[in-house]
């Protein structure tokens, strides 16, 4: 069993094709029907010739620029200052580490919204940093502040996938290291960063391609002049109703995306090590570390606090104190439906409860889809790289978010329920992180207890329900916490293909800014943040809960 392959080997690799094929033929099409809309409505010809034009603009080519250089920023940004918490969570059991695990997401699961409106009341012209340092600094609309809410928006998947790089490090490699005489810098330098080399590219490439497709913050912070080729997308097929151009852009945005995937599957699978058996790893415990790495460590954990969640707390502080005096007018209004002459409700088209359950509703059943088919899929393929089968289950992070959630609602609005088109628009969009993390779990699960069971006559299902199922029980529920983040969070799908239909949190507050009821929007923002917290305690606790039973 060479590399952790078992006697099914013969049939995995159809296993693989039949996936890649799958997933592109899910994929694609959505796609297609957008870049196509402008021929069919121009013609051939005059479809060329908007094209060649789009691409001739000095714009586009600066646009194209700029795209490159802040997500770049942004991902390096973000993979620095990731790493020592990453390697934090991942070797020491300090207090309100789980506490971490949990709120380490967090802002990850944030709308677009809700991270525009903390970066402007922490950062902005009038915001509370200005005001405690009695400055005037403008930094938010420059790509400063893009970079600020992107960091704020994508750690938490550095920290994640890096600390589990971290942990696929054999202890023994740090001893034989020490034994040496190798000081903990060269350590750090030699052996730990090119081990860790394929997780901080992971996480890398992802935060890069998250922010190379940003949309909402790069059109609030950047505006025409720092504009990205998303909001040029946006730009002309919503703005100036110009299909074949809108296209031309996706087009240009879907290619270099799509070469970037290809590049960073190639060199993450050069890179990667063989079999995982007999890993040695071990998380050492606080009391037993020296003061001096106990400090830092703190001081660590207090500066990402401050930096990540003092927007937020500056969030819940306005809501609470609208006009600047302390009240609680803007959650009555949320309960009440009332505020002045405004019907809260009715401009929500929904009211609090029935948010609420919408909203976790839609996220659950994709959370859990998604985790089923990336389960289903990762153990299929479980002891083998196929770089093009990661590669293609990596393409929904170069696609832009609007045109493919167009694509689903002008192919399947007529065939099926909106509500449907949601969960498979946001269940494919999730699957390449949530793939990716399933994976990294299956791939640990010795197969010598599934030969074990399989020649004591036990059947698949019974297999994965008794044996797999709670092995792997804490990096499934890793997995179905993004998906069930990157669903919550979600406006575009959503807005798209409900089509005002279907409100959840981030539609309903994009409403209530619309019509100019910020203080009812901002409370509607602590709420959705209270509940975040909360569902993510539920699960972290469930989850150790069976750990700690054995399970």
């Amino acid at each position: 069993m060479a590399g952790g392959l078992g006697r099914g080997d013969a049939l995995k690799r159809p296993a693989a094709w039949i996936i890649v094929c799958g997933f592109l033929l899910l994929l694609i099409p959505p796609v297609i029907a957008v870049l196509g809309a402008g021929v069919i409505d121009l013609g051939p010809t005059a479809w060329l010739e908007r094209v060649r034009a789009v691409l001739q603009r000095p714009g586009t080519w600066r646009s194209l620029r700029f795209s490159v250089l802040q997500a770049a920023v942004s991902a390096l940004v973000c993979v620095v200052l990731a790493l020592p918490g990453a390697y934090y969570l991942s070797h020491y059991s300090f207090p309100g580490k789980r506490v971490v695990q949990s709120l380490s997401l967090l802002p990850f699961v944030l709308p677009s919204l809700i991270v525009i409106l903390a970066v402007l009341s922490f950062y902005g012209r009038n915001g509370v940093l200005n005001q405690l340092l009695g400055t005037d600094l403008v930094i938010v609309y420059s790509p400063v502040g893009i970079v600020i809410a992107h960091v704020l928006f994508n750690i938490s998947v550095g920290l994640r996938i890096i600390a589990a790089g971290w942990m696929e490090v054999d202890e023994r490699y740090r001893e034989v290291s020490a034994g040496l005489g190798e000081g903990p810098l060269g350590r750090l330098w030699r052996l730990h960063l090119p081990l860790l080399l394929p997780a901080i590219l992971g996480a890398g490439g992802i935060i890069f391609l998250y922010c190379f497709v940003s949309f909402g913050i790069v059109l609030i912070f950047g505006g025409v002049r720092w504009a990205t080729l998303e909001v040029r997308i946006y730009q002309e097929m919503f703005v100036n109703l110009n299909l074949a151009a809108a296209g031309a852009l996706a087009a240009l945005q879907l290619g270099v995306c799509a070469a970037l995937v290809f590049v960073l599957q190639w060199t993450s699978a050069r890179r990667r090590t063989g079999s995982r058996r007999g890993r040695r790893f071990r998380v050492r415990q606080w009391n037993v570390l020296k003061p001096i790495t106990r400090v830092i460590c703190t001081i660590y954990w207090a500066a990402v606090a401050l930096f990540f969640f003092s927007p937020l707390a500056a969030i819940v502080i306005r809501a609470f104190r609208p006009a600047d005096r302390w009240s609680t007018a803007a959650f009555t209004a949320l309960l009440t439906g009332r505020v002045g002459d405004r019907d809260i409700h009715e401009i929500i088209r929904a009211d609090l409860g029935e948010l609420i359950r919408t909203s976790l509703g839609i996220a659950l059943v994709t959370a859990a889809l998604t985790t089923a088919v990336a389960f289903a899929a990762a153990r299929a393929v479980r002891g083998q790289r196929v770089p093009l089968l990661d590669a293609v289950t990596s393409l929904p992070l170069a696609v832009s978010s609007v045109t493919f959630s167009l694509g689903i609602w002008l192919l399947g609005s007529r065939i099926a329920p909106g509500i449907f088109l949601i969960w498979i628009t946001q269940s494919l969009m999730a699957f390449p992180l949530v793939f990716r993390s399933v994976r990294n779990v299956t791939d640990t699960f010795p197969l010598r207890y599934t030969e074990t069971a399989q020649s004591l006559g036990a059947p698949l299902w019974f297999r994965i329900r008794t044996l797999e199922i709670p092995i792997l029980w804490r990096g499934l529920v890793n997995a179905f916490t993004f998906a069930f983040a990157l669903s919550l969070s979600d406006f575009t799908a959503v807005f798209t293909i409900g089509r005002g239909e279907i409100v959840t949190f981030p539609v309903a507050m994009y409403r209530l800014i619309g019509f100019q009821s910020f203080d009812v929007a901002l409370a509607l923002g602590v709420w959705y943040i209270a509940i975040v917290a909360l569902v993510f305690a539920i699960i972290d606790t469930t989850s150790y809960a069976r750990e700690g039973q054995g399970l």
